[in-house]
């Protein structure tokens, strides 16, 4: 019987300010006990890496990336960083250079998207899919993923990393669509299909349904299940349903299986930065506030391990309500993820595990064991401090 799954946290408490106990020397410490190091002399190291868009500065910060490439290339790797060929030529505005990181950064599918291979997989309207050739061109797989919330997936780390960013443009769109496969537009069942549709998009406060020229389309993406279309819809010409949602999750746990493919269990590794946690993913462009507290660094040699740990160390976090945008929606439900809370709850994080499970991408009963833990206060022991009164100079 296979032993679990370890994940290391290096969380953002520390013990006292010292260089072991700040969040690079626990991602030190990870890497290390990853046994990375240990594995890439000689090799050609794939980092799969977001580097964000437009005005956006929340993804992983260029030191901590760096800093990764550098242990590599000491312990004699050849590592170069991919990602989708939209972000690469803005990456500088971020400190995402060679100079910078120390190593090339290539375009998942090169400059034109046309480097790939395909697989046919015959999901729902997925018929193909296309990795990005630089994906492959590698004997060691360095998952790099920011944590953070999307709009569709309820959030983003190591399997939505691959799942999408290892991937064409058109494969991209693709995975998307399958949200559309299922039917949920029932015109026949109206006396008046076009008062229906338009009753409807009057109904939706958050614009996921749209109708125009004829064409009724329900934005999955932008849809957070709060079923006011429903209140209205007296002629239940419009279904609501679990499956166009969850189209989109097993899709990715598709395509990510397909990266895996690509490479040996015992090459493959995976670092979760959770910090800058927002709402949406980096693709989006701009930089909003936390809505969660930040965690810390977690690394794994599991993709669903490390994923599911993430979720479950931040599940009890709370949710920071101010930081959230007010065009969306909190619901307060206990039994959601603070994700779930903000996304919809058939937008639940774990549906990633439950279909990467099912897929075979690895193996969500993990241990967990933290690197330099904080430890408790040092004051609790000390004696009651006698503090002088506050100045209150203004």
């Amino acid at each position: 019987m296979k032993s679990k799954p370890v994940v290391f946290f290096g969380s953002t408490a520390s013990a006292e300010p010292k260089p072991e106990h700040s969040i690079i020397g626990k991602l030190d410490k990870i890497i290390k006990e990853l046994g990375l190091l240990d594995k890439v002399k000689g090799k050609h190291v794939f980092i799969k890496i977001h580097l964000g868009q437009n005005i956006g500065f929340s993804n992983i910060h260029p030191f901590i990336t760096g800093y990764i490439v550098r242990k590599i290339k000491e312990a004699g790797g050849k590592p170069f960083l991919v990602d989708i060929f939209e972000q690469i030529d803005k990456a500088v505005l971020r400190g995402y250079t060679q100079e910078v990181i120390g190593c090339p950064i290539y375009p998942v599918a090169g400059p034109k998207d046309t480097y790939y291979v395909e697989k046919k997989v015959y999901y729902k309207n997925l018929d193909v899919i296309q990795m990005g050739g630089f994906c492959k061109d590698a004997d060691i797989l360095v998952d790099l993923s920011h944590v953070k919330g999307h709009n569709m997936a309820g959030f983003g780390a190591a399997i939505k990393n691959l799942a999408l960013g290892c991937y064409t443009q058109k494969t991209r769109f693709a995975v998307h669509r399958t949200t559309q496969y299922d039917k949920y537009w029932f015109p026949e069942k109206c006396r008046d299909p076009v008062k229906t549709a338009l009753k409807l998009v009057e109904a939706c406060p958050h614009r996921a349904i749209r109708y125009d020229k004829g064409r009724f389309r329900v934005i999955f993406e932008r849809c957070n299940q709060c079923m006011r279309c429903k209140l209205v819809d007296d002629e239940n010409c419009l279904l609501i349903q679990r499956k166009n949602f969850e189209s989109f999750f097993e899709a990715m746990a598709i395509t990510a299986k397909y990266v895996l493919d690509h490479y040996d269990e015992d090459s493959r590794f995976y670092i979760n930065i959770a910090l800058d946690i927002t709402e949406y993913c980096d693709c989006w462009g701009f930089t909003t506030g936390n809505i969660l507290p930040d965690l810390g660094v977690l690394g794994s040699t599991d993709i669903l391990a490390i994923d599911k740990a993430t979720l479950d160390l931040l599940k009890d976090k709370p949710l920071i309500k101010e930081n959230v945008s007010r065009s969306l929606e909190i619901n307060d439900n206990p039994k959601l993820h603070p994700f779930a809370r903000v996304h919809g709850p058939w937008k639940d994080p774990y549906l990633q595990i439950w279909y990467g499970e099912k897929y075979g991408l690895g193996n969500p009963d993990y241990e967990l064991i933290e690197v330099n833990p904080p430890g408790p206060w040092k004051s609790e022991k000390l004696p009651k401090p006698c503090f002088p009164e506050p100045l209150q100079l203004y």
